[in-house]
């Protein structure tokens, strides 16, 4: 008995192995997602062979069950740590939805499961959220100029310009972070250095990608006054050179 079950173990094993290949199970390994936008990460099953029955079909993450269709009835479980979420099925696929993703939903893998007639089969999938800021605020006090970026998302360096020059640290700059409820992150920034002729920035670089996502550009309301000043004694030159040449032909014509 024990090699006749071997032998039949032994013919199995490439039906078993051929069934599990022609079972197709699709999901998408990176989906794109704005931040506070509506977000859909799909999981669609196929296969060569007639007479597929999905016995159940869930998504996870980390072990969490999210939702999960079977016999016909779909389950949505809410997890207090995600924001917003819902499930469809139709027609072999089931959709996860974000309504706003949030940094808090994408900080694990997604995995879609299933259970069919033809075998089971599991994927995993990522949301990769842009970078983003929400708000930008500037405002100054004396020789402080000072920056807020909100609903940021990753993380961010403040960099700041001052005509030619750049400042990211130092003892010219204080800059302090706080994570808000969603996961996406307040950055706050400082530069004290004395007024001048020369226009302040304050720019936001991810830390991911190195590009600049957001910045605030303003004036000091000192350099604009020193503005009018300059202008109105520039505009006294044509009035001083109308009343020279009319002396002159005043004195001519006698």
């Amino acid at each position: 008995m024990g090699l006749k079950a071997l032998h039949l173990l032994v013919w199995l094993l490439p039906v078993l192995t051929l069934t599990t290949q022609e079972l197709v199970l699709e999901v998408s390994p990176r989906v794109p997602a704005e931040c506070g936008k509506e977000v859909t990460l799909n999981c669609k099953v196929s296969s060569s062979q007639n007479g597929l029955s999905v016995f159940q079909m869930e998504w996870f993450q980390e072990g969490t069950t999210l939702c999960s269709q079977s016999k016909g009835n779909l389950t949505v479980y809410q997890e207090p740590s995600l924001s917003n979420f819902d499930c469809e099925y139709k027609h072999g696929q089931l959709s996860l939805i974000f309504y706003k993703v949030q940094p808090m939903d994408i900080g694990n893998k997604f995995m879609c499961k299933l259970r069919s007639n033809q075998g089971v089969a599991h994927k995993y999938s990522t949301v990769e959220l842009q970078e983003c800021c929400g708000k930008v605020t500037g405002s100054l006090e004396g020789n402080r100029h000072n920056c807020t970026f909100e609903h940021v998302c990753p993380d961010g360096d403040v960099h700041w310009f001052h005509g030619s020059h750049k400042y990211s640290s130092g003892p010219h700059v204080d800059t302090w972070k706080r994570v808000e409820e969603e996961g996406f992150l307040t950055i706050h920034s400082s530069l004290r250095l004395k007024s001048s002729d020369r226009a302040f920035n304050c720019s936001l670089v991810s830390t991911s990608s190195g590009r600049y996502i957001a910045s605030y550009s303003f004036q000091n309301p000192e350099v604009m006054g020193s503005r009018q000043v300059t202008s109105g004694v520039e505009s006294k030159g044509p009035m001083r050179t109308f009343l020279f040449v009319s002396v002159l032909l005043g004195v001519s014509l006698k």
